[in-house]
């Protein structure tokens, strides 16, 4: 019944370290508290990216658009456990500024988090970061996102069907 919430933005949440990165793509983030600046991403107990997260106590949210489509869906369809997904994916890591986990270059913005809260919701953890820093580029003015220059990525339902502001369905 949770397909009855898309379309939803989707996202790449970054973990690990910058010598060794871990991307997933996720779609359940949430801003939750202006002051201070909080936000929720809740990802799957059973994910690689989840030990890091709880490791690492900080990750990156990393806001793509549609030409890193190909990207978002090698980081959502890859076990980081099984194989480094970072080196199947055509992005640039970077150090972030405020926490271990790297952000990527290509993304609209970077959102540099540290985990203030765990709460445990079924077969899914929600982290709630307090955001420590960000960096952006052209994508946003004065805080809001250039929809009529950038194409931020939707993920319309399960599966590979995604969009951005606009009525055309992507594939990856």
């Amino acid at each position: 019944m949770l397909g009855y919430l898309y379309p939803l933005r989707t996202y790449l949440i970054v973990a690990g370290t910058f010598e060794k990165p871990n991307p997933m793509t996720a779609d359940w983030v949430v801003p939750l508290s202006f002051s201070p600046q909080l936000l929720g991403v809740a990802i799957g107990k059973t994910r690689h990216t989840c030990g890091l997260i709880k490791e690492k106590k900080d990750f990156v949210v990393a806001v793509p658009t549609l030409e890193l489509l190909k990207d978002v869906w090698i980081a959502g369809t890859t076990s980081g456990a099984r194989e480094d997904k970072s080196k199947k994916m055509s992005v640039t890591f970077v150090p972030s500024k405020k926490v271990k986990a790297p952000s990527i270059k290509e993304c609209a913005a970077n959102i540099e988090c540290k985990v203030v809260n765990e709460v445990e919701t079924g077969d899914h953890i929600f982290f709630v970061g307090e955001i420590v820093d960000v960096t952006y580029g052209d994508a946003f003015r004065d805080g809001k996102p250039d929809i009529k220059n950038y194409r931020f990525l939707i993920h319309t339902s399960s599966g590979p069907n995604f969009t951005y502001v606009g009525n055309e369905i992507f594939k990856p």
